[in-house]
């Protein structure tokens, strides 16, 4: 009963435009809902990224991110799940649905069902996909611990304990239709 309980408050938290940092595979990563506009906005201050880059989206389930993609063939679902769960992050057509906020300037979004446990408990946890883009300020070194996270963000972001991966680099970004790697 305790643990539904976190997890309501979570959700909730969520839901009402609060950001998270949480480990990833590489690093620490702040989400949010990708459905409030605030959040994603909050995400971008906090970071002093720009809003011409468009954000990841995580899940545990594939149906999770459905909404915010173009449909695929079941042989591409099948090829796509051949890197999943795992570091690897599609970029695929955008649906109609998907909102500009986290396409930036692009007509794809980025997804990615990941491996490591801790996330994989937190998107369980919550039953609805988040943003996943690295905890540290734009053009500054991962943050790699829990304390460096607390303090670079103090109580402005509800931080989620838990251990980094172990993959040295951020995850790998491939375009889903050309193959052509984004990011290595």
């Amino acid at each position: 009963m305790i643990i539904k309980l976190a997890n309501q408050r979570l959700i909730r938290y969520l839901k009402q435009g609060g950001v998270i940092a949480y480990p990833t595979e590489s690093c620490y990563g702040l989400g949010c809902d990708p459905k409030n506009k605030y959040a994603v906005e909050k995400i971008i201050c906090l970071k002093k990224r720009a809003r011409s880059k468009g954000f990841i989206l995580i899940s545990s389930k594939i149906n999770h991110l459905r909404a915010y993609m173009r449909d695929l063939s079941e042989k591409q679902k099948k090829e796509m799940m051949d890197k999943w769960p795992g570091p690897h992050t599609w970029l695929v057509p955008a649906s109609n649905y998907c909102p500009l906020w986290l396409r930036g300037s692009s007509q794809n979004i980025a997804i990615r069902l990941p491996k490591i446990k801790s996330t994989l408990n937190l998107l369980n946890s919550i039953n609805f996909p988040i943003t996943s883009t690295s905890a540290n300020l734009s053009h500054k070194q991962s943050i790699k611990t829990l304390r460096a996270c607390k303090n670079l963000y103090g109580d402005k972001v509800k931080i989620i304990e838990g251990n980094i991966g172990s993959e040295k680099k951020p995850t790998t970004i491939q375009d889903f239709f050309s193959k052509r790697i984004i990011r290595k």
